[in-house]
This record gives C-alpha cells, structure tokens and sequence, in this order.
C-alpha cells in the first residue's frame, strides 16, 4: 500500500518537514520495510525514525501494531498480547481505540481501508501535492497517522510537530501550511493567542469532542475556515467533514463513498473505509452497518450533526442528561478552556453529575453561567477547577480519571 503511493511520486518532494530535518519521498524508499511478515510493533516516540517506521511497515503480509507511548507498562504489555491474537486476521494496521469510557479496543485496518480514506478526504478537501497538512496530533492515534497517509497518498508535504504548542502552530498556520487538524480545545487557544489574521488556510478540521457555540463563528471572524469534522478509530477517522466554503455550521457532510443513517438518533455507517472489526472478532460484511456509538440527526441537505454519545448519557432524578452538550456550554465560558463531565452513582438522584474543568473561572461563577443556559437537571452538581485535564488517546479527556476525583 504505502510503497506503491511512496514510489509514484518525485523522490525529490518533501514528505515531512519538522525541527529534526526533512524526510523525502526518496528517503522513505530508501529506508526500506521490516524483512518478513508478521508483526512490526511501534511505539512512536517523537522522532524521525519512528515516523520512517510507521510509513515502512505495513503491507505485503506485514502488520503495523501502533502502542501509545503514555500507557502504563501493564497496559503496553495487555495491548501487545491482544494484537498477536490477529495474526491471520485482515489488516495492516492495527491501532487501539482512546479508551474514554472503557479498555481500549484493538481495530483492524486494511490496505483497503486506508485508500478508501485518502481517496474520499482527497476528493472532499480537493488535497493536492501543493498542499501542506499540519499534523500536532499524536502518531500512535488515528487522527495524527492518517495524516500522514493521506498526504503520502496525494504526494503531499506534513508539516509536523511532536506535540501541541500553540505559538509554533500559530505560526506554522502563518506560513505554508492550508490543511490542519484540531480538536476544539487547540482551536479554543490559538483563538486565545493573539488577534491576527489567518489568510491562506484552505481547511481547518476541527473533531475529537463537542464544538462550544460561538467558536466556529469567532474563527471564521479571524480568516480560518473550520470545518466540523466527525470519524473514529473504525473509520480511518474522517468520515464526514463540512463542505469547504460553507458558513460556520455545526455539521458535517458524508465523504465520497460513505454512507450514513440514524436510527433512534444512533448513528450507523457504511462504506468501503471501515473496519472490518475489532482484533479476535470475525470480519464484518462490506454490506453490514456499522453502528457506532454515536447520536446524531440528519440536516435537510444530508449533514449529519452530532449529539453526544450513547454511552455517556446520565440519567438523573430520571432525565437524561447529554454531557457533551453541557461540557460545551461550559467550555464557552471564556474562563474555561476545556471541561469534561461524567454521572457518578448517588443514593438520592441515582447518577449525579460531576466535572472538571481548566481555566481561571471560579466554580461558583461557572455554575451560574450553567444556570443562566441550561435546564436545572443539567447543570453540574459539582464543579472542580483542576491545573490539567486527564488525557487519554487521541486528546480526550479521560473520563475513567475523571470519575475517580469523585
């Protein structure tokens, strides 16, 4: 897969361009793949030569086995156990959910799946070798990997940076890049950074979590083109993503090729870049629906727009509560640069719930804020204002951490 797109292009090109140097198409061929089949197992750690590994490894019989570098050492060695189990079974990667809201699950990606993605996202962004995709996203997660093989798919440039800082990003956004990717808390910063302009962008994708209101408006005010954009770890990530040129909306068309229904606001996928399943499992039908765990509702037009997850609802004193919506009202608050919220059991209201949040807001006054925008049920009973947030894969609040404050 990767070798056949590597070799179609100038040698001479740029691949990815960071702090370290620059990596050619040509360099990428000249390093070769792993000898043998089997499993390859990377564990990016910020440099080049695991970036040359992760473009090297997968195909011809060859599996790529992709570890977070953060896990424990009993969850390194639990991931790595769980992955030799899919030998003989369909991929070329294998990547592990971010593990939010339960153990992260090992998917399996195929040769096939990956050129469905980049074909669909290429066709969707209109990505061309002149374009240069910033990626400030983790390798070891789908959102940051498939940068990479999207550009390398088209012949384009990445621009990289091993993590998330917001000046370098800023400036980078200032300079030749016209694709990046963000979830909406670096969105949230970069805002935050200063008040210039950004002019040459042609996409800014924005996904991982809720979007505040307000936030695409305000970036659009200042010349950068986000774009609500939905996929996971099933999907290849982007499976929908806003139309490029169209008004700040809160939804996200379908891709070439995929297709998407709701029932019962469950969100169900199709098409030819998704997983055929999970490591252990027998391969899903081309033709199968995926059901996600996601809730959603279709636009007039076909976009589909999101409304939380299905296994995140709290059910309070008997309503349920959506906390993604809640965390993005809260996140609008412009003392709060990210929330994140979870039910925890309780003898009276049977969940009640409880978050944290970062940012100079007073619990107190964030709590009223809620007040003044939400139903009574909905607004958290208790509020702690913490230095950093708990991560998990990908960015995401871990909310398993969350849970264990209270």
């Amino acid at each position: 897969m990767l070798t056949e797109w590597i070799r179609s292009h100038p040698p001479s090109r740029p691949f990815l361009v960071s702090g370290e140097g620059t990596l050619t198409y040509g360099d990428l061929l000249a390093a070769g793949a792993p000898d043998g089949p089997g499993q390859h197992v990377v564990v990016p750690d910020g440099t080049l030569e695991s970036v040359v590994r992760l473009m090297t490894s997968p195909g011809n019989g060859r599996q790529l086995v992709l570890i977070d570098p953060s896990c424990p050492v009993e969850e390194k060695r639990r991931r790595r156990e769980v992955a030799a189990s899919a030998a003989g079974q369909a991929a070329a990667t294998i990547l592990f959910t971010s593990g939010t809201t339960g153990p992260a699950k090992a998917v399996r990606l195929t040769a096939g799946n990956w050129e469905a993605a980049a074909r669909a996202s290429a066709a969707h962004l209109n990505h061309t070798p002149d374009d240069v995709w910033l990626a400030a996203m983790p390798l070891h997660h789908v959102g940051g990997l498939s940068i990479l093989y999207r550009s390398a798919f088209v012949g384009a440039a990445v621009r990289w940076l091993p993590r998330f800082e917001v000046t370098a990003v800023a400036e980078a956004m200032r300079g030749d890049v016209t694709i990046v990717s963000v979830v909406p808390t670096m969105l949230r910063r970069l805002l935050d950074h200063d008040d210039g302009l950004y002019r040459d962008l042609k996409a800014v994708l924005v996904g991982g979590g809720p979007i505040p209101p307000g936030l695409l408006e305000e970036a659009h005010s200042r010349g950068i083109p986000a774009l609500p954009t939905y996929g996971m770890t099933e999907t290849c990530a982007q499976v929908a993503t806003l139309r490029p040129g169209s008004r700040p909306r809160y939804a996200a068309h379908p891709l070439p090729g995929i297709d998407v229904r709701v029932v019962g606001e469950r969100i169900h996928l199709r098409g030819a870049q998704i997983s055929p399943g999970y490591v252990g499992e027998a391969d899903r039908s081309p033709e199968d629906w995926f059901v996600t765990p996601d809730r959603g509702v279709l636009d007039e037009d076909g976009a589909l727009r999101l409304l939380g997850r299905v296994d995140r609802v709290v059910v309070t004193g008997g309503e349920n509560v959506d906390p993604g919506r809640v965390e993005s009202i809260l996140a609008s608050h412009p003392g709060v640069e990210a929330a994140a919220l979870v039910g925890v059991p309780d003898p009276e209201w049977g969940e009640r719930l409880v978050g944290v949040y970062v940012g100079a807001a007073e619990p107190a006054s964030l709590r009223a804020w809620a007040a003044e925008r939400l139903a009574p049920y909905e607004v958290p009973r208790d509020l702690r204002r913490v230095e950093e947030m708990p991560l998990a894969g990908g960015g995401k609040p871990d909310l398993d951490a969350v849970r264990a404050l209270f």
